[in-house]
């Protein structure tokens, strides 16, 4: 739940402008208030709590575009391997190999991960 009701437009605006801009310093002139004002609001919990939730709104709708575009950027470095470049046909058939590997491990890591959490329950079920 967000806090947006306890916040001046003021703070929205500087939120956004945090959201959108490289740095803190370019946030602030954007949104014409002083590095003291916006450092004071950093610390506000309310205002910390409205910046996460608009920060995880952004990664999130990024993260979608990316699963999105991850079947196409699949098709394409699978289409590599038949590249007549010898260099690129490696490098694509490497890439494929290495990102399967790495798949393949964190599946494993996950499943043990998974193990060592139901034991740690169990022993502290029996305590």
């Amino acid at each position: 739940m967000t806090e947006t009701a306890k916040l001046t437009n003021r703070q929205l605006l500087a939120i956004g402008q945090i959201i959108t801009s490289p740095t803190l310093e370019e946030a602030r002139r954007k949104a014409k208030i002083s590095k003291g004002t916006l450092y004071a609001w950093l610390k506000d919990e309310a205002f910390k709590s409205e910046l996460k939730h608009h920060r995880d709104e952004v990664i999130q709708e990024a993260l979608d575009r990316l699963k999105c575009a991850l079947s196409k950027a699949v098709d394409g470095l699978i289409a590599l391997m038949d590249s007549k470049q010898p260099y690129l046909k490696h490098r694509a058939s490497k890439d494929i190999i290495d990102y399967a590997l790495k798949s393949i491990e964190l599946e494993d890591i996950e499943e043990r991960l998974t193990k060592v959490e139901q034991t740690l329950m169990e022993r502290e079920g029996n305590k």
